[in-house]
C-alpha cells in the first residue's frame, strides 16, 4: 500500500482554510477550535577551514503548524487534530563543505516542501494526564527531548546520534517521517512511560523530497520506549530510553537487529528557592556496533538563560557531543576512533517577532576521516515568528 500527500505548502495552507470555511459553516463555536502557527529559521553558515573545503551555505526552512481542537468544536473530549508542513531550501553544508557525520545546522535537509506531521492526539484520563497521538509523526517530537539541548544549532544536539543514524532511511524524524503511534501513560505522580511504533523505514529512500508513505512486510517497525521523571526540583528531567527494529540491518560486519539505549538527565543550578539561570544537559548512548558506524554517543551542554526583561529572553551555551566509530567501520576503513563536535552559541530575542542567533563550531575529526583537518565554522541563525492566529 502506498500513497503520496501533496507537497505544495501554499496548497496545503489553502486546503487547511478551505476546511476551516466548510466546518465554519457546521458549527457556531468554531471561532474557537482552530489553531495556526507559522515561523521561519534561516541559517548562514561559513567553514573558514579545515574539512572538505573552505565555502558558504544559506540554508532555509519554514513551518506551518494547523491543529484543530474537536473538544471546542464537536464536544469530542481531549481529540486534536494537526497537520504540521515544512518547506527547505538550500541543504548540503556539511556534505559539501564540512564532511562530519553531525549536520553542522539542525534545518540542513534535501530542498523540498513536505509534511512533517499529520494526524491526531487523544488525551484521556481523569485529568487528560494520559495521551495517545497516531498518523505521520516525528519521533523526536516526544522521544529523546531535552530542553536544554534544544537551544544548540548543532543536529547532534537533538536526537542522539547513535538513534539517528539508525535505520535504511532514518527513524521517523526530520526531514523524513512515517506512519506511527505512541502512547504516553502518566504510571505515578512525576514519571511517565512512553511507547512508539513507527514504521522501519519512512518516507521513500529513492525518493527524499516526496512526502510518501509506503507500508510494506518488508520494511518492519521501529519500537521504542521511554521513562520520565519530571520534576521541578534540581533534576527537571530524567529519562532513559530503548529501542530497536523487527527487521534485521545490513551492514559492513553483516546482518543483525539494530537496537540500543540512551539515558540523559536535565538539571538546573543553584538553590531551589531563588531563580536558577544555570542548566545542564547530559546523556549517553549505545547503538548495535555491527550495524552501525557509531556505537557509543555523549552529549554534554551548559547553558545560561536570562529571562529577563520579559519578551527580551537571551541564552548562552557550550556544548559538547562524542561520538566513537564502530569496530565494523574501523574494522573496514582507515578511520579515527572518534568524532567531536564543540558548539558555543547565544540566543536573543530582538523582538515578539525576531530571534538572532550567532554561532560558532569546532569539529574534531570530521567524518572520522584522517585526511580532513579539524574544522572550524562560523554562522548566524534568525528566526521569523508569525502572530498566532485562532479561529
Amino acid at each position: 500500500m502506498s500513497w503520496e500527500i501533496s507537497k505544495n505548502l501554499t496548497l496545503m495552507s489553502a486546503g487547511v482554510c478551505a476546511t476551516c470555511a466548510a466546518v465554519s459553516a457546521q458549527a457556531g463555536d468554531f471561532a474557537s477550535s482552530m489553531q495556526f502557527e507559522a515561523g521561519y529559521a534561516s541559517d548562514f553558515f561559513v567553514n573558514l577551514r579545515g574539512g572538505l573545503a573552505r565555502g558558504d551555505r544559506h540554508l532555509a526552512n519554514l513551518d506551518v503548524v494547523a491543529t484543530l481542537d474537536m473538544q471546542e468544536l464537536w464536544d469530542i473530549r481531549g481529540l486534536t487534530l494537526f497537520v504540521y508542513g515544512q518547506s527547505n531550501a538550500g541543504g548540503g553544508l556539511s556534505e559539501r563543505f564540512v564532511g562530519d557525520s553531525f549536520d553542522v545546522s539542525n534545518i540542513d535537509a534535501p530542498a523540498a516542501s513536505r509534511f512533517l506531521e499529520l494526524g491526531a492526539a487523544w488525551e484521556f484520563g481523569d485529568d487528560g494526564e494520559h495521551g495517545v497521538r497516531v498518523g505521520l509523526l516525528d519521533l523526536n517530537t516526544e522521544f529523546d527531548v531535552s530542553a536544554p539541548r534544544n537551544l544548540y544549532v548543532n543536529g547532534a544536539f537533538g536526537m542522539g546520534q547513535e538513534l539517528g543514524q539508525s535505520g535504511e532511511h532514518g527513524p521517523s524524524s526530520y526531514p523524513t517521517t512515517s506512519l506511527g503511534v505512541s502512547l504516553n501513560l502518566q504510571v505515578a505522580p512525576q514519571w511517565h512511560w512512553l511507547n512508539g511504533v513507527f514504521d522501519g523505514v519512512p518516507g521513500d529512500p529513492h525518493r527524499p523530497k516526496a512526502t510518501t508513505v509506503q507500508l510494506h512486510h518488508d520494511d518492519g517497525l521501529l519500537l521504542i520506549s521511554e521513562l520520565q521523571r519530571l520534576s521541578a526540583g534540581r533534576v527537571e528531567k530524567l529519562a532513559f530510553g530503548v529501542w530497536g527494529y523487527t527487521r534485521a540491518t545490513e551492514h559492513l560486519a553483516g546482518s543483525a537487529h539494530n537496537q540500543g539505549w540512551y539515558v540523559s538527565a536535565d538539571s538546573r543550578l543553584g538553590p531551589l528557592d531563588e531563580v536558577r539561570p544555570w542548566r545542564t544537559s547530559l546523556r549517553i548512548g549505545h547503538a548495535e556496533q555491527s550495524v552501525n558506524d557509531h556505537d557509543w554517543s555523549l552529549t554534554t551542554a551548559l547553558n545560561y538563560d536570562l529571562a529577563r526583561p520579559v519578551g527580551r529572553e537571551q541564552s548562552f551555551g557550550v556544548g559538547a557531543v562524542w561520538i566513537k566509530t564502530s569496530a565494523a567501520l574501523r574494522d573496514s576503513e582507515d578511520v579515527d576512533d572518534y568524532e567531536t563536535a564543540l558548539e558555543l552559541t547565544w540566543r536573543v530575542t530582538v523582538s515578539d517577532w525576531l530571534v538572532l542567533q550567532p554561532d560558532v563550531q569546532y569539529i574534531i575529526n570530521p567524518g572520522s576521516q584522517r585526511s580532513l583537518s579539524n574544522a572550524v565554522v562560523l554562522g548566524l541563525r534568525f528566526e521569523i515568528v508569525a502572530p498566532t492566529f485562532q479561529w
